[in-house]
Formats: C-alpha cells, structure tokens, sequence
C-alpha cells in the first residue's frame, strides 16, 4: 500500500484483513443464525418479524466491526460510549422477548469481533433450546391462535380508567398497561395496553365499547399477527 495510506491509518497494521473479513463473516452468518432462531421461534405480522430479522442480523455485523475497532484500546471504549451516548431511539420494544434477541444479536458480534468464536457456536445452540421451549405456552399447548394487538387510547386527563379496564378485560386475555403519556402539550393522555384478543372478528367490538367509555377521544388497535380483524 501506499505510504501515504499506512501513514494516515496506522492503526490497520494491526489487524490482518484476512482476519478482519473473517470475523465479519462469521458474524454475518452467525447473526443469520439468530435471525432465523427468532422468526421460527416468534408468530407476528410478517413485515414487523421481517424488519427486526433484519436489524439482527445488521447488528450483529456492526457490533463486531466495533469490536475490532476497539481492540484493546480502553481510551477508544470510552470514546465510543461518549459518541453513542448522543443517539436516541424512539421505537419501543414493546416484548422483553424482542429485547432479548437483540441483546443475544449484540453478544454474538461482540464476541466474535473479540476472537472468541467458542462462546456464540456453544451458546447459539443453547439459545435456541430455550427460545423453542418458551415459544409454547405455559399449558404445553402451541402458540395461541388468537391475535395479539396493541391498543392505544388517546384520554382526557380527568378521564377514570375502570371503565376502560373493564372495557379491556372484556375482550383481551390478559391486557397489560404498556406506556402512560402526556401529548398535545398535556391536554391529552395516551394510554397503551398490548393482550390478545379473546375472539376472532372482535377488534370492531373492542373499539365500539372503547369509545363509549366517557373521556376517551381516539382509540387505536394495531394487530400483530395476520388473520385478525
């Protein structure tokens, strides 16, 4: 290479690019590994699955290219924590099952951009054990049928919850609150509950007894798995 080229990126003497194609390439097919192991082992809406496969598999390749660039260098850790610390995220992972799939996507590049290509052949197998034991529920039986769905209500701020838990719990399996939030500079209240819906063709019910509930002014159901209405 020319002088001028080693000189202005000395820190590249120090890996192989033979080394450095082969750890990304072994993160590339790895991260594949996890992609795959979350959509067979994850029912949702096809395009949503599609989309964090995808950011899996990107990740686990960026986390490993960190990792080389790191090296050994404690002052270059740091300064990446510095330069990361400035991004900001606004999508919410709504399932701690999600969360940890992107979490097993950041170990894996992380150790193989170490060197340490053991720890994800011997760990990915495990994971992979785990994932499809918990993909049932709790009965044994198989992933439930029935669509799973997001609904966010759009409140007055004096608005009382019972009814609208009540409303809830008539046609979700178990709701669970997700977010509390104040918008329009406060004069609204967005509440957010994720379950699955008890019926099949029920989402225009949910909504109906939704807006009747006094002090609700906008409802929105999302569905995460095709098929529901």
């Amino acid at each position: 290479m020319p002088s001028w080229f080693t000189d202005a990126f000395p820190s590249d003497a120090e890996l192989r690019w033979v080394s450095i194609v082969s750890r990304l390439l072994a993160a590339l097919v790895l991260g594949s590994l996890v992609s795959m192991i979350y959509s067979t082992t994850r029912r949702r809406h096809a395009a949503q699955a599609t989309d964090l496969s995808q950011t899996l598999l990107l990740l686990a390749v960026v986390i490993a290219m960190i990792t080389l660039a790191i090296g050994d260098s404690t002052a270059r850790a740091f300064s990446l924590v510095g330069a990361l610390a400035i991004v900001r995220f606004r999508s919410v992972v709504e399932d701690p099952r999600d969360t940890a799939f992107v979490i097993l996507a950041v170990a894996v590049g992380l150790a193989v951009g170490a060197g340490f290509i053991l720890v994800p052949l011997i760990g990915l197998p495990i994971a992979a054990v785990i994932a499809w034991a918990f993909a049932k529920e709790t009965q044994g039986g198989p992933i439930a049928s029935a669509p799973a769905c997001r609904v966010a209500l759009r409140t007055t701020p004096d608005c009382q919850t019972g009814l609208i838990e009540q409303a809830l719990a008539a046609h979700l399996d178990r709701p669970q609150p997700r977010r509390i939030e104040t918008v329009k500079k406060g004069t609204l209240v967005e509440l957010v509950y994720a379950g699955r819906i008890k019926r099949e063709g029920e989402g225009h019910a949910l909504v109906r007894s939704l807006q009747a509930c006094p002090g609700v002014v906008g409802v929105d159901v999302v569905f995460s798995e095709p098929g529901a209405s």
